[in-house]
């Protein structure tokens, strides 16, 4: 990693930290709905995707409005301070990596370890939950699937369990073969 982006995860820990903090036990499930639906708003929205990019825009400006959005979208108090900080920090742009980070604290905190599959296409639900059980009886923790599509891979599977891969795809075993 370089060290910018090492820089951006670890300010990206930091503040989704401090929010998981703030919420507090009984407030997490409210500021995670509130985390989401801001995050929907952004990713649907290309003007305002614009304005939290955009380093013209000084902050005061960016906060008036964006305040008026978590009042629109009727957030919590807790957490339109949180966004109003990180505007007054000029870290508003890191919202996404933010909202990913809190995601993996509370993950963390009930327990659940990330697990990626990469397949060639979309898994049906009959396939996802054996892929799922099958993963967590043989690494004995509760997983959470992140489903990947990629069909560059031709067909198989790819597994990531934090630093450990296995790769069972197509594509690396002709690619193996062709050596």
């Amino acid at each position: 990693m370089t060290d910018k982006s090492n820089y951006i995860n670890e300010v990206s820990l930091r503040y989704a930290n401090a929010l998981l903090l703030i919420a507090g036990e009984d407030g997490v499930d409210k500021i995670s709905n509130n985390f989401e639906t801001f995050i929907k708003a952004i990713e649907q929205n290309k003007d305002l995707r614009n304005l939290i990019s955009n380093p013209l825009i000084n902050n005061l400006k960016k906060s008036v409005i964006l305040e008026k959005i978590c009042i629109k979208l009727k957030t919590e108090k807790t957490f339109l301070g949180f966004v109003l900080t990180l505007t007054k920090h000029s870290k508003v742009i890191l919202i996404n990596k933010v909202f990913e980070k809190f995601n993996q604290l509370i993950d963390q905190k009930n327990g659940l370890t990330e697990v990626y599959v990469t397949t060639s296409r979309k898994l049906d639900s009959d396939n996802e939950k054996e892929i799922k059980k099958v993963i967590s009886e043989k690494i004995k923790l509760k997983i959470k699937l992140k489903k990947i599509v990629d069909p560059g891979i031709i067909g198989g599977i790819i597994i990531r369990i934090n630093s450990l891969m296995i790769d069972n795809s197509i594509k690396t075993k002709l690619s193996e073969s062709n050596l």
